[in-house]
């Protein structure tokens, strides 16, 4: 009997111990970033927060960003592009969630990005190094990929990386 019982107690610990796994798993993967979009003009990313920090860029009204880090009323973002810096949080607006799990960034020096999943479709544009996308879709060897503007394409998966 005492056997039988150890041997239920470890059968229950370990369907216990599963389903935890199985929850923590599934919350990682719905872990979100915010996307946020810019609705002033030529508005000056910093390299920090401070009196007398570097600009770095300027963006254009209606770029869209994702939120890392809020340090005063500085938001800390990171561009399409791979640009990181700080922009006045006023001047940012709430655009979105994207499922972290589907962040990705250009690993090669460029990505051609085709209108279907075949290299003789037509070619829409090419991506440079360090560029986010999002991905959407994979099948075998393509990726559907989305812009944070809403550009839509497919890709090699051989060429990106998760951020």
């Amino acid at each position: 009997m005492g056997g039988k019982r150890i041997l239920r107690l470890l059968v229950c610990l370990s369907l216990v111990m599963a389903l935890m796994l199985g929850t923590l798993s599934a919350q990682a993967a719905a872990k979100t970033v915010t996307v946020l979009q810019l609705k002033n003009d030529y508005v000056r990313i910093r390299s920090s927060t401070g009196e007398g920090s570097q600009v770095v860029g300027t963006l254009r009204a209606g770029t869209k960003m994702f939120y890392l880090s809020r340090s005063g009323s500085m938001a800390y973002v990171c561009t399409e592009s791979g640009q990181r810096g700080y922009v006045y949080a006023g001047y940012l607006e709430k655009y979105g969630e994207v499922r972290v799990a589907n962040v990705y960034y250009v690993q090669s020096s460029s990505l051609t990005v085709y209108t279907s999943p075949s290299t003789s479709a037509s070619r829409a544009t090419t991506l440079g190094k360090n560029r986010f996308i999002l991905l959407t879709d994979a099948n075998g060897n393509w990726g559907r990929i989305r812009s944070l503007n809403g550009a839509t394409g497919y890709v090699l998966l051989s060429g990106l990386r998760r951020a």
